[in-house]
């Protein structure tokens, strides 16, 4: 009997030493990557991001299009167009069967604009939170994307 509570006792000793090498206790949680805080080595994966995309809505709801914010890196906007007709949001085309990542900006005039990225990481860095909507059309229907994008989360 003592000898199964000491392998217990070991067993237990080794999760938790795994646990807390590969960084799975959190310690302060953030939509931003670059903001979670955890005890043991920092989680490998190349995210660092402090900023974030939050709260996505899009009106209306269509099952051909999909729209996820990426916060690796700092926010960036990715849409799935598998529709049979083209996304126009913000200056942008999407083509049926296609995929883009959109990085927000801001014009000479003040209003904020999407840019296509090839990656996600994003420039774009508000210096209070911004709450953006963008009016879009796929074929002849309206489409509206209303997204928040943070001011950096932490230090």
């Amino acid at each position: 009997m003592p000898h199964r509570r000491f392998r217990a006792c070991i067993a237990a000793a080794i999760v938790a030493l795994i646990l807390l090498l590969s960084g799975c206790i959190v310690t302060q949680d953030s939509p931003a990557p670059g903001c979670v805080k955890s005890i043991g080595l920092p989680v490998a994966g190349g995210c660092f991001g402090k900023t974030a995309l939050l709260d996505l809505q899009v009106e209306p709801a269509l099952e051909c299009l999909a729209f996820t914010g990426n916060n690796c890196n700092g926010g960036v906007l990715e849409v799935r167009n598998a529709c049979s007709e083209t996304l126009r949001l913000g200056g942008i085309e999407i083509l049926p069967s296609k995929a883009a990542s959109l990085d927000l900006a801001v014009d000479a005039g003040g209003t904020h604009t999407l840019v296509q990225v090839s990656g996600n990481f994003s420039d774009y860095v508000p210096d209070k939170d911004e709450r953006i909507s963008f009016d879009g059309t796929l074929g002849a229907q309206a489409i509206v994307v209303t997204l928040t994008k943070t001011a950096q989360l932490c230090e």
